[in-house]
């Protein structure tokens, strides 16, 4: 009886342990997303130097956010590292990557970063653009870390931790992370205004760079059982679809369906971030609608 004692208390021990991890992951991933660190495209890790001015060279230039960083991947290349070497091994040719994607940033640090004169430089000389933007938009907007006081994103009134009580018009993850759609849609408009001017800007100042904008998945679905985020994420993307409409030169490579049909074993240890093999599966669709002939 005594040893079956013991055993209970080690696997109830061990069950804690491990809701314990995937709750402190999922808290970092929100965090570092909501409140990156900062960064500067001038010395994010990984850009490369200029390309040599030549035809027979293909040159990718990567913008936006942590999913264009690669964060979560194990071979730290992320989805432009590896869409770089399928068009090398495709077209024999050397693929050149300058990636002055910032984790963190949101629609708004995307304009103010492609305005500058040498982001603007480097739009010119692109043969190919790679983006993802919009995640920490509405991340920043919709999640609330209860007595956490960023400087992006205001910490509403403190609750108990674990209260799964939720705010105004919003739904609770576990522990303090809560989903404020009343904040959402007030602000959702701006955001997608900017997402449209991102792209409009990008098609105007390269009209002969293919553009791919990576659409946005759900890394919380399991914690939207009604989908109302969800939703939401739809509505973002059928957006992008629109605003990439208007260009012969811009498209939209959709990610939600990976995310919403394998759930947690495409997601990094953050619960948030794309893991090694997503970032495969979103390289290979990239590189699919990437034209390299003549």
């Amino acid at each position: 009886m005594s040893n079956t004692r013991v055993l209970w208390r080690i696997a109830g021990t061990a069950g804690l342990l491990t809701t314990l991890v995937l709750a402190a992951g999922l808290v970092y991933g929100i965090k570092t997303v909501l409140y990156p660190r900062g960064e500067t495209p001038e010395s994010a890790a990984g850009t490369s130097t200029p390309a040599p001015d030549r035809q027979d060279k293909l040159q990718i230039l990567a913008l936006g956010d942590s999913l264009t960083r690669g964060v979560g991947d194990d071979d730290a290349e992320g989805y432009v590292g590896k869409v770089k070497k399928q068009l090398e091994d495709k077209t024999g040719k050397p693929v050149y990557v300058w990636n002055y994607a910032v984790s963190g940033a949101t629609t708004t640090d995307m304009l103010t970063d492609i305005a500058k004169p040498t982001a603007q430089d480097y739009i010119a000389q692109a043969d190919i653009i790679l983006f993802t933007i919009g995640g920490n938009d509405l991340n920043r907007i919709a999640t609330r870390i209860v007595g956490f006081n960023g400087a992006s994103s205001p910490a509403p009134a403190a609750s108990p931790a674990g209260n799964a009580t939720s705010q105004a018009g919003g739904t609770s993850l576990p522990g303090d992370i809560s989903f404020d759609y009343a904040a959402l849609a007030k602000e959702f408009p701006g955001s997608i205004t900017r997402l449209e001017t991102i792209i409009d800007k990008l098609a105007a100042a390269n009209p002969k760079a293919q553009i791919v904008y990576v659409g946005l998945y759900h890394p919380f679905a399991e914690f939207d059982p009604e989908r109302q985020a969800a939703e939401w994420i739809g509505r973002w993307n059928n957006a992008a679809f629109v605003a990439a409409n208007r260009h012969s030169n811009v498209t939209v490579v959709p990610t939600y369906d990976l995310f919403q049909n394998f759930g947690r074993s495409m997601l990094y240890t953050d619960l948030f971030h794309p893991n090694t093999a997503a970032y495969a599966e979103i390289a290979a669709r990239v590189a699919q609608v990437i034209r390299t002939g003549g």
